[in-house]
């Protein structure tokens, strides 16, 4: 899985998470999001990064999959690449 892992990072090229996990105010609910990539869905935790932010409002994304937990515990996709889905997360078993 290490080799896989290092393959996939060298298509992205790029060396930041390709995931991004950001929340308002309510990191635990945050956590259990990124607990159900990693439980669920296989996906490694090198490939999800975490951070707080003042507004999902503010957001301009523009990330391979950046997601944003709102106070009243919405979650809204701020950006998404559909290749980056369908092409490189599917080596990872979904449910």
């Amino acid at each position: 899985m290490k080799f896989v892992t290092s393959l996939f990072f060298l298509s992205l090229g790029v060396h930041a998470s390709p995931i991004r996990i950001y929340h308002e105010s309510e990191e635990g609910r945050a956590r259990i999001v990124r607990e159900i990539f990693l439980q669920q869905y296989f996906i490694p935790e090198d490939l999800i990064a975490m951070e707080n932010v003042n507004d999902c409002g503010d957001l301009k994304g523009q990330g391979k999959l950046d997601l944003c937990l709102k106070n009243n515990g919405d979650l809204l996709v701020v950006s998404v690449d559909r290749g980056f889905i369908y092409e490189s997360l599917k080596i990872f078993q979904a449910p």
